[in-house]
């Protein structure tokens, strides 16, 4: 099958390498390869090598996939700027191509509904400029992936997978992020009192490392 079309991954993550936001993007793009021509950039990477050609992939791509964590109930400071530039950029143009857009948000909370700002915040985005709105895909938990290769996690990923490979299916046909796709994303992979003892024991580790006795020491209250 000839493939035309072009999928543009744009990483969100302030890591350079490893993040969970990799992981999750590049097995949704690897499970689009069916239906287009897919690459891959880091954003914080590219804003500080040549924004002019980010611009000009971003603007020559049909689908625009963002994967990024959420930084304090919001996206990180580097795909905010890459919003804005993009935005300033389409504005000078007379663009008439049609693009499509999705998302998807993880956090290091249990709970997936953290997420829903920063969602709504890619949605705005993309009717705001020029791109037809796909759906987006929100999951908490997120640091138990900690950029691993999905398909290689077992169990603890099987609603993910799913999810992704669903969506990627609709894609390809010319559709949108199916509900089901959306609500298995959103299932915790283990039960939340694991994960929180998983997060105490993590933080004591921290912890003992950097020789810190008191993790409730508050020095700079009144």
């Amino acid at each position: 099958m000839m493939k035309d079309k072009k999928a543009l991954l744009l990483i969100g993550s302030p890591k350079i390498k490893n993040s969970t936001s990799e992981a999750l993007g590049n097995y949704l793009l690897n499970r689009l390869k069916k239906g287009y021509i897919i690459e891959t950039l880091q954003i914080k990477k590219s804003l500080k090598d040549d924004l002019g050609v980010l611009l000009e992939k971003i603007n020559n791509c049909d689908l625009l996939i963002i994967s990024s964590p959420l930084y304090v109930d919001c996206l990180p400071a580097p795909v905010i700027k890459i919003f804005e530039e993009i935005a300033d950029y389409r504005e000078e143009k007379n663009l008439t191509k049609k693009q499509s857009l999705m998302a998807i948000i993880n956090c290091g909370f249990p709970e997936y509904f953290h997420n829903n700002i920063a969602l709504k915040i890619c949605r705005n985005f993309a009717e705001r400029n020029g791109f037809h709105w796909l759906g987006g895909l929100t999951m908490g938990c997120g640091v138990a992936i900690n950029g691993k290769p999905i398909d290689q996690l077992g169990g603890m990923t099987r609603n993910i997978t799913k999810a992704l490979d669903l969506a990627s299916e609709a894609i390809v046909e010319g559709g949108v992020v199916p509900v089901e796709s959306i609500e298995l994303m959103r299932k915790q992979m283990f039960p939340k009192w694991l994960y929180v003892m998983a997060g105490h024991r993590g933080w004591k580790s921290q912890a003992k490392k950097f020789n810190v006795n008191n993790l409730y020491a508050r020095p700079y209250a009144e």
